[in-house]
């Protein structure tokens, strides 16, 4: 649970805190918002909210001829994606594990936090500016997050630039713009997005559509 200390010190300085943040942290502490683990004092900014690198990363094995359809229904590509988990690794004393991210690379990660987001608020995940220009960019082309949606944000992080870029789990890499939605969706749309709702892995499976059954 956000600090009530920390949230009342900040809707006291309205003239600093976009309005929209204002009423996100409103919505926080009556927890139609939800951050698991909650987030901390520093990674609210003033239009935005950064969050933190997970520690699980995915990346495509590199195989010879292959060609894929990501698009169709019941794509799982389980046996061509290697997936690992830095918390599950002891680096020397001293040191902490990191991945490096080699220049025209892309991996998949997720961020550290889970979000829960009510049914009249979206979002888009952004990157941060120092990361940004070192050649770090956290998503490829979906940068949308829909009203309901449940579970940690799958990063799609890839290395524009010339320099080994080093990504540390619990840096702060991506920050959240939220958007009111004037009608909030239905609960049955929000049950629609069941393939990436509270996903474990960065591919789920598709579910086969009923007209390709029939």
């Amino acid at each position: 649970m956000v600090d009530q200390t920390f949230v009342d010190s900040l809707l006291l300085e309205v003239d600093l805190i976009d309005p929209r943040i204002q009423r996100l942290v409103e919505g926080m502490e009556k927890r139609q918002v939800q951050f698991d683990p909650d987030i901390r004092e520093e990674q609210i900014g003033l239009s935005s909210i950064d969050l933190r690198l997970g520690y699980v990363f995915t990346k495509h094995k590199a195989v010879a001829g292959l060609t894929v359809d990501p698009l169709a229904d019941g794509f799982e590509p389980s046996n061509i994606t290697e997936t690992f988990d830095l918390s599950q690794r002891t680096p020397p004393p001293g040191q902490t594990e990191t991945y490096i991210l080699k220049p025209n690379n892309f991996v998949l990660s997720r961020t550290l936090e889970k979000l829960r987001l009510p049914r009249n608020l979206a979002a888009q995940v952004q990157g941060v500016t120092s990361g940004a220009r070192a050649g770090l960019c956290v998503h490829a082309t979906a940068p949308h997050i829909h009203p309901g949606f449940s579970g940690s944000i799958t990063l799609e992080l890839s290395n524009l630039g010339s320099w080994d870029l080093r990504l540390t789990p619990e840096m702060r890499i991506c920050q959240l713009i939220f958007f009111k939605v004037m009608t909030p969706v239905s609960l049955r749309d929000v049950a629609a997005m069941t393939s990436y709702q509270d996903q474990a892995l960065p591919f789920p499976k598709r579910q086969i559509s009923k007209s390709k059954l029939a």
